[in-house]
């Protein structure tokens, strides 16, 4: 193997390093467009659940899930970490659950 001169090595550790910081930028751009869209999903789910009349209580677990997502965006977009559960699938849960209550209260 042929030895590599310490200037394209140098050149070479930069080019790694700053493939990896455009890597995780890519990562935490995703991250917040995950954030946003479970943003925005809470929203629809709190608006539906209060224009629906639903029970106080399915309104209050949706108003949380939206005010957990909000939190979770905004943490995101301005650069702190956040947990590794991710919003998208907490937002999916919740809203089948909310989805299954409602029918279980249609049926009653």
């Amino acid at each position: 193997m042929k030895e590599i001169d310490e200037k394209t090595q140098q050149a070479l550790l930069l080019f790694n390093r700053r493939a990896e910081a455009a890597e995780k930028e890519l990562e935490a751009s995703a991250k917040i467009k995950r954030a946003e869209k479970a943003k925005d999903e809470a929203v629809i789910a709190l608006q539906k659940a209060k224009d629906s009349g639903a029970e106080p209580e399915v309104v209050a677990e949706a108003e949380a899930l939206w005010r957990n997502a909000l939190d979770t965006w905004q943490k995101l977009r301005d650069g702190e970490e956040t947990p590794e559960e991710t919003p998208e699938e907490t937002q999916e849960e919740t809203q089948e659950e909310t989805q299954e209550e409602t029918q279980e209260e249609t049926q009653k």
